[in-house]
């Protein structure tokens, strides 16, 4: 008897699947590519389709930014799409040791369940504290698996009296696999790009999953290059441990690239304490607009510098300081290397006048120096001439600016 009550039970969890929504969805979805985002959504609609009443569907996936190591994509029926990061910290946070993510992806447990209702609720994240204060009376919390074993997390919530019904927890369990694929499969694209972006910068990663990966593949663009270096890093090396000229590295960047993005450039390459970036010229973006976040960039970059504590740095660097150059021209950006080993890089002579010039910031004994290319879409009063200077490799000398403050 008890077997044919359980292969009742299978029929009915079989019929169930079939005229789901959600599963439906999940397993035969052809449209456009979906992020995370779209998945949360659209499965959070269709289980209520489904006659499951959740008020909050979420999940949490590993990230590869190199400050966040999590993101929560979370679901309210009233409030929307939230987004949480979890930030990496040589230190895991409290919040995150005290939840049910932990368990579930540390502890190995597939599940848990937590009734919020009753004289038998169980309070003992703080996460089922607060949806109760919602008017949630049941959470469930599962293990999702991608194919290479790494563990994420799911959560369901109900504020109908009562909770979870059997045959909705049954239905729920018997989508988790449809739903991991389909989250692995969005999140695979989702870490390429984080990835590549972190490595290649914003345009290299768009270019590259376009499909521009051939050798030789290349585009002339007109841009702004910004060239930067940080003073006195032979020295540095000379008397610094690496873990020291690693902190010094990581302070300098910090400084000079967030100012780089903030100011809509893109970073083109990190090389020892240099780097190079360009402000790419577009039919929305005008020459004229890029010199100046270009310039504002460095500026900011020097503030950045400045306001950067003795205490961060090693004893007996005080100060950080760096040389800018700042140029405009055609550039060609795209794949250079051997047959199996690329880099995608910018080349060009407007390239090698800005690598040419940022050494000058040494010899004049001024922080940033520009092109006459470049200094005739800055405002007057902004800039003066150094006079003409004789560049490594380049035939003419050319004259050369800096701020006039």
């Amino acid at each position: 008897m008890a077997l044919a009550l359980e292969s009742q039970e299978n029929m009915a969890l079989v019929d169930a699947l079939a005229a789901s929504s959600a599963a439906r969805w999940l397993a035969d979805y052809r449209g456009p590519p979906l992020v995370i985002e779209d998945i949360v959504k659209n499965v959070f609609d269709r289980v209520r389709d489904d006659g499951i009443p959740i008020m909050r569907f979420g999940v949490n996936v590993s990230d590869y930014r190199p400050q966040v190591i999590g993101r929560s994509y979370i679901w309210e029926q009233e409030a929307g799409l939230e987004i949480v990061d979890r930030d990496y910290t040589p230190k895991r946070s409290d919040l995150y040791l005290d939840s049910p993510i932990r368990v579930i992806i540390e502890g190995g447990a597939e599940g848990l369940r937590r009734r919020l209702d009753g004289p038998n609720a169980q309070l003992d994240f703080p996460i089922v504290n607060d949806l109760k204060e919602r008017g949630a009376t049941d959470y469930i919390g599962v293990a999702i698996e991608f194919s290479d074993r790494s563990r994420h997390f799911a959560s369901w919530a109900t504020d109908r009296p009562g909770g979870f019904q059997p045959h909705e927890l049954n239905l729920l369990d018997a989508l988790l696999p449809l739903l991991s694929v389909r989250l692995e499969v969005a999140h695979s694209r989702t870490a390429t790009r984080q990835l590549l972006t972190t490595y290649l910068g914003v345009e290299a990663t768009r270019r590259i999953i376009s499909g521009e990966f051939r050798r030789s593949l290349g585009e002339d663009i007109e841009a702004v290059i910004f060239y930067c270096d940080l003073r006195g890093f032979t020295r540095m090396t000379d008397i610094l441990p690496s873990g020291e000229i690693i902190a010094v590295l990581s302070e300098y960047f910090d400084a000079v690239a967030g100012a780089v993005r903030t100011r809509q450039g893109d970073i083109i390459e990190m090389i020892g304490d240099g780097m190079i970036a360009i402000f790419r010229v577009t039919a929305d973006f005008t020459v004229a607009q890029a010199a100046n976040e270009a310039l504002e960039a460095a500026r900011e970059a020097m503030t950045a510098l400045s306001a950067i504590p003795a205490e961060r740095l090693p004893k007996p660097i005080a100060a950080l300081h760096a040389g800018f150059a700042l140029n405009v021209g055609q550039v060609t950006f795209g794949n250079i290397g051997s047959q199996d080993r690329l880099d995608f890089t910018i080349i060009g002579p407007a390239v090698n006048e800005a690598s040419r010039i940022e050494p000058l910031t040494k010899t004049l004994g001024y922080p940033v120096l520009m092109t006459q290319a470049f200094a005739k879409h800055c405002r007057a009063k902004e800039i003066r001439s150094l006079g003409f200077h004789v560049l490594r490799g380049v035939r003419e000398p050319r004259e050369i600016f800096t701020l006039a403050e």
